[in-house]
């Protein structure tokens, strides 16, 4: 009876064993995906820093296109309302 009880123990304890090194096994690879993650993250961080600075001289630049379309038009109407002035000295 004695030696059931040490085969059963035996069991049990390589069955513990094998599900530690399973769960040691899925630890490691949680781990390394979590690295990748973070890494990803990072990366991703980087990215949007650079996608906002390259937005925010992009709307710069089109607030200066803006300003410049309007110098533009009031040119564009000084010299119309001088070509009007001209025509009318005929």
């Amino acid at each position: 009876m004695q030696d059931n009880s040490f085969e059963l123990l035996e069991a049990k304890v390589m069955t513990a064993i094998r599900r530690i090194q399973e769960l040691k096994s899925e630890n490691e690879d949680l781990v390394s995906r979590r690295d990748a993650l973070e890494r990803q993250v990072e990366a991703l961080k980087l990215e949007v820093s650079r996608a906002e600075g390259e937005l925010s001289v992009a709307r710069q630049q089109a607030a200066v296109v803006v300003q410049w379309e309007d110098k533009r038009r009031l040119i564009e109407e000084k010299v119309g309302g001088l070509l009007e002035s001209l025509g009318s000295l005929d």
